[in-house]
């Protein structure tokens, strides 16, 4: 009886080996092997010079990949420190790599000429080759036959080589550099018609040369790219294995926001998408920021969806939110967030990061008409009960002036103040002389019925930021604004302008300056032109005293030629090169025919533009 039961044992336990052995076939995954403490540490790693991947700002390496670099390395276990990482020209970078065993290269483009050359851990990111152009040349590309006949500046051993010959353009075309620098001042020289390089990276080394990232123009974008880590052949596949592992994880671990930790990389250095991750708040006060509709509304909300385009960032008004101003200035205390459109005043300087100035306005003091109440001095405001929004800079305009903080009385917006200066709750409002208007003629039983009594100050509006916001992504908000308000379309206005022209239609402005003034530095450009042009004309460009005033910035120079064409301008660098001849201001009138052909027929004169 005991010999069969024997077997039988015999039989279960190898039925449940075999089960054990079916299941791990069926279960189990090739893991792949952790790479040693010493081979992980005999890579040696190289990179170039291309923001916002991977570059030196201050003497320390930044971007995209070396961030990623150290995130993977530490998830690994052996965190490589960007101190680590040697950074050469790319084709110093591409021969090590082909050629040197222990080592790896990025940010490299995947192609199909490349494959076999290298082991790859990616894809990082996508990126963009372009083609820019100086902008006085007016070139116009649509297609690739339209690249023919040009002279390209290229980096050596670059990807865009390949791109532009599959794209039909003969090699002869080709200026070959290893440096970028050469390139761009062959583009200024115009020695070559056109300089090939990622947009990102282009504006960057264009800012660093001539100051202005806007500084040439993009005209014809070629296909997108992936960059990659390429490994030396010879490095063991399974520490590439554990390398793409780790950039894997980082990018589909997400923290309570919902974002992984790749995504906030990326959003450090890429405005598209780091901008797309802040909180956008706004108070009432028409006719810069409100709510009409049910929409958010105003000259800022307008200007700030014009930024959202100039930086691809996928957010428009319906992403803005209107808060108490209270309630944004203790939200920008946090993290992620943009607050508009705020006064840069001393106290608040500190404390937060700042994009601007993008428009101006006064701030001023409202009293009912039949009060007959005059202002000669600050004292006389300190009899009067004043109302300010509860926050806002009026409050600290006042007290500056000597008013008792017990005289003045907050409200939550200024339809509330309104109502309280017609029911005699306060006798003064203090606001903007813009958004006080707006809101009488809006709310009040009689428009007319209000004067200005007083004016507090002239301030300028910015975007303020959290001290948390990555400084590249204001100065890229800040580039953007710039353009806004500095870039001519075909008719020579900007976006800017017309923005402003919707909301306050046009008049005269209030002139800062003399006329004298004006008529004096007329003349002393002048004089100076005669003595020696091209000094003067890189003087003005420059911006340089006298021909821009430090202590009033509104009065500046600018010189045409007798064709209309800009050749210096001490205040929009982007439009010297430009012929303006039959472009108009936002009303229509051509004044820059009207300015030269006052010249040159009565050899002086005066031109009055339409202004915002």
């Amino acid at each position: 009886m005991s010999r069969p039961r024997h077997r039988t044992c015999i039989c279960i336990i190898l039925l449940l080996i075999a089960a054990l052995l079916v299941a791990g076939c069926l279960t189990a995954q090739p893991a792949a092997q952790v790479p040693s403490t010493r081979a992980m540490s005999s890579l040696i790693y190289y990179t170039e010079q291309m923001p916002p991947y991977n570059y030196g700002e201050n003497g320390t390496l930044q971007g995209i990949s070396i961030d990623l670099l150290e995130a993977i390395t530490e998830k690994m276990g052996n965190r490589v420190s960007r101190d680590q990482v040697h950074l050469v020209s790319w084709t110093t970078g591409y021969q090590t790599a082909l050629t040197r065993n222990t080592t790896v290269l990025f940010t490299t483009a995947r192609l199909p000429e490349r494959e076999q050359a290298f082991k790859w851990v990616g894809p990082i990111y996508d990126y963009t080759n372009v083609l820019f152009s100086r902008s006085d040349r007016e070139i116009v590309l649509s297609s690739p036959e339209d690249l023919r006949g040009y002279q390209i500046g290229v980096i050596v051993d670059d990807v865009a080589i390949q791109q532009l010959l599959d794209a039909g353009v003969d090699e002869h075309q080709f200026v070959y550099e290893t440096d970028v620098f050469a390139i761009i001042d062959k583009l200024e020289s115009g020695e070559i018609d056109l300089f090939c390089y990622t947009e990102v990276a282009g504006r960057y080394f264009a800012e660093k040369a001539t100051g202005n990232a806007y500084s040439f123009s993009v005209v014809y974008t070629l296909p997108h790219l992936e960059g990659y880590y390429a490994f030396n052949r010879d490095i063991p596949d399974s520490t590439v294995q554990s390398f793409q592992q780790a950039l894997d994880a980082l990018k589909h671990e997400r923290d309570a926001a919902g974002i992984s930790r790749y995504e906030r990389i990326l959003g450090r250095h890429i405005p598209s998408i780091g901008l797309a991750h802040l909180n956008y708040l706004t108070e009432e006060w028409a006719p810069f920021n409100y709510e009409e509709d049910g929409d958010v509304s105003g000259i800022s909300v307008d200007i700030l969806e014009a930024v959202f385009r100039s930086t691809g960032v996928n957010l428009t008004r319906a992403d803005v939110r209107i808060v108490p101003l209270a309630d944004g200035f203790q939200a920008a205390q946090g993290n992620g967030t943009v607050l508009f459109s705020i006064v840069r005043s001393p106290e608040r300087e500190p404390l937060y990061k700042w994009a601007g100035p993008f428009t101006k306005s006064g701030f001023v003091v409202f009293a009912h008409v039949n009060r007959n109440i005059t202002i000669t001095s600050p004292a006389d405001l300190n009899q009067y009960r004043i109302g300010a929004v509860r926050a806002t800079i009026e409050n600290e305009l006042l007290t500056s002036r000597g008013v008792n903080a017990s005289n003045i009385l907050n409200g939550a917006n200024p339809e509330e103040l309104l109502r309280m200066l017609e029911n005699g709750q306060i006798d003064l409002w203090a606001t903007g002389d813009l958004a006080g208007r707006h809101q009488i003629l809006k709310t009040a039983s009689d428009p007319d019925a209000y004067e200005i009594v007083s004016t507090l100050s002239e301030n300028d509006f910015y975007f303020l930021f959290s001290r948390d916001v990555p400084d590249t992504l204001v100065n890229a908000f800040q580039q953007a604004l710039e353009s806004v308000r500095d870039l001519k379309d075909a008719q020579g206005v900007s976006e800017y302008e017309r923005i402003l022209y919707r909301y306050l239609g046009v008049g005269c402005t209030r002139q800062p300056f003399t006329d004298e003034e004006v008529e004096n530095l007329v003349n002393t450009t002048a004089v100076a032109l005669e003595r020696d042009a091209p000094d003067t004309f890189r003087r003005i460009n420059a911006g340089e005293a006298p021909y821009r005033d430090p202590g009033n910035p509104a009065l500046f120079v600018f010189v045409y030629d007798k064709n209309s064409t800009i050749v210096a301008h001490a205040e929009n660098i982007l439009v010297v090169g430009i012929n303006h001849r039959g472009k108009t201001d936002v009303t229509g009138t051509p004044f820059h025919d009207q300015i030269t052909a006052g010249a040159e027929k009565d050899g002086t004169g005066w031109v009055d533009e339409s202004l915002l």
